[in-house]
């Protein structure tokens, strides 16, 4: 109670500093440009909001505006023909950007998207007090006031990312609603889903049910206990957890409404041990004897490549998400795929004989182009993690020709310069400060690598600086990476991801010029109240705390 209290002091403290040079905005991500005057917008009961040149669907984000604020509110704003609230339509603004206005006669919002619209709004939401962003009827009669300022906003990247992994442990619809509002509070976009791994297979397919039984169940589980900070084995099998079409279309339809594209995943021909356990004859060794992993690490068993019934099986893979998810990307991740089992399957051999191949990675890319065709049946085309490109012998001409996209992780910048260099689009999510599962401090609890991967780490990465000059085109964006063989349960996911995903939001909407860690830092430590009305648990570090003084790195305050 007593470091809630310092904390709140500490909020309150910044802010009257801050008034006395320039009012304090709350903020995040940082804006492109912002001017802030000395005036200000009380929101009257009842304000109305004026429509202009909006098309049906820009209409129904500010219909959504009007309900989700007057829930949290009670002020019972509305739309009307005049107002003291103006939205109108620019095309000439950028597709998510958006122009705002404040003075002490009303609001003026311009955009030329229903996405762009929704920025806007969602400005506005985080600006004022944080049971508006919420969703939160507060207890005490709040004053919304809004500062006189002038805004121009635009992300610096389209694609604005957080990656769950819900393979080695599994999260339920609920709790990842959770972490799609705490996206949308941050202009964050892109949910990356990752469904399948050698731990567990999550998606449903109605023509092979033993993947969401035989492939969804673990013998035994790793359980982190982060307040005893150990480890250990829960001694009984894990599942099977997977989600149903209901639950994938309920996740994909939450998102859109605020504006989060959903991004799946299937891992292959590599990190595919739970699909073969549960069809092993679509292995190189189906006599072997095998079953779902229960532990991290990189598996031999891969994907027969060669074999036309598990290329088959793959296709089907690509058809069921091309069916489920309506955006026009699926990631087959790519990664981590050893070709021991292909050297001694007779199969592989022979069919490198026959194309002429001279190395074993070649029946990979060869594997990729089969599964990029498939998705252009659909209208769409591949992601994949960097090894696709980076591994000696992959085919970056055919990356090329089937116009795939790489997720730059390890060695990020090296990636990173290969794929700008052969003009792949390129996401950005390093080993290290974008892997925002890795516990943070050296006395953390047992978790994902040595603990030097804090927020500040995280926020003054520089993101895309080995890109090659001119490539600018390419940069497709940045991804917060959440693995989860140390996290067994959503308050840990939670504690570890955020505040870190605040840093990853920045990195990803605000001009490399406009980043500030001392700024940051005060924006993120006002957002714990925010965290605190949702119910999260987040990590205290570095956030400023007791007044004036930062938590270092090597305390983490959890209550």
């Amino acid at each position: 109670m007593i470091k809630k209290l310092l904390l709140l002091l500490a909020i309150v403290f910044m802010a009257n500093v801050s008034m006395q040079a320039e009012q304090f905005v709350n903020l995040t991500p940082a804006p492109a440009k912002m001017n802030v005057g000395d005036g200000e917008f009380v929101i009257p009961q009842g304000m109305k909001i004026s429509m202009r040149g909006l098309t049906p669907e820009m209409q129904t984000v500010v219909s959504r505006f009007v309900r989700d604020f007057n829930a949290a509110t009670g002020l019972g704003i509305r739309t009307a023909k005049d107002g003291q609230m103006v939205i109108g339509s620019d095309l000439g603004i950028a597709p998510e950007g958006y122009n705002l206005d404040v003075d002490s006669k009303g609001i003026k919002l311009i955009a030329a998207t229903p996405s762009g619209l929704y920025y806007g709004l969602q400005t506005i939401k985080k600006i004022l007090p944080p049971n508006v962003m919420a969703g939160q009827l507060p207890k005490k009669r709040v004053e919304y006031v809004l500062p006189e300022l002038s805004i121009e906003d635009e992300p610096a990247y389209s694609y604005r990312g957080f990656m769950l992994d819900v393979s080695r442990h599994f999260f339920t619809t609920d709790e990842i609603k959770r972490m799609l509002d705490v996206m949308s509070y941050y202009k964050l976009n892109r949910f990356h889903w990752h469904l399948t791994d050698d731990q567990g297979w999550r998606l449903p397919m109605e023509e092979y049910p033993l993947l969401t039984t035989v492939g969804a169940t673990a013998p035994d589980v790793r359980i982190t206990d982060r307040k005893e900070k150990k480890q250990y084995m829960a001694g009984k099998p894990y599942g099977p957890y997977s989600y149903t079409r209901q639950d994938l279309k309920d996740i994909v339809d939450y998102a859109a409404e605020r504006h989060i594209e959903v991004v799946p995943e299937v891992d292959m021909p590599g990190h595919f041990v739970a699909a073969l356990t549960a069809y092993p004859e679509f292995s190189c060794d189906p006599k072997a004897e095998r079953k779902v992993w229960c532990d991290p690490g990189v598996s031999r068993d891969v994907l027969n490549v060669a074999d036309t019934a598990a290329v088959h099986f793959a296709e089907k893979i690509i058809d069921e998400l091309a069916e489920i998810f309506p955006y026009p990307y699926i990631h087959i991740g790519g990664d981590e795929c050893p070709t021991e089992a292909w050297e001694a399957n007779a199969q592989c051999q022979e069919l490198m004989k026959q194309e002429g191949m001279t190395n074993p990675r070649q029946l990979q890319s060869r594997f990729i182009r089969q599964m990029a065709d498939r998705a252009a049946t659909h209208g769409k085309h591949l992601y994949l993690w960097n090894e696709a490109l980076t591994e000696k012998g992959a085919d970056s001409t055919m990356l090329r020709d089937i116009e795939a996209s790489i997720f730059a992780w390890y060695p990020a910048d090296d990636a990173v310069k290969m794929a700008t260099a052969n003009q792949l689009p390129t996401v950005y999510t390093p080993f290290g400060p974008y892997y925002i599962n890795r516990r943070q401090t050296k006395d953390s609890a047992p978790g994902a690598g040595p603990g030097n991967d804090d927020v500040k780490r995280t926020y003054t990465t520089v993101p895309f600086s080995t890109a090659v000059p001119g490539s600018e085109e390419y940069l497709m964006g940045i991804q917060g990476t959440f693995w989860t063989e140390h996290v067994s349960d959503p308050e840990y996911m939670e504690f570890l991801a955020l505040p870190r995903l605040l840093a990853i939001a920045e990195a990803a909407w605000t001009p490399q010029d406009r980043k500030d860690f001392a700024d940051f830092q005060k924006r993120m430590t006002a957002d714990a109240e925010l965290l605190d009305l949702g119910g999260y648990k987040y990590t205290r570090l570095y956030m400023l705390y007791p007044v004036g003084k930062s938590i270092g790195p090597d305390v983490i305050g959890e209550e």
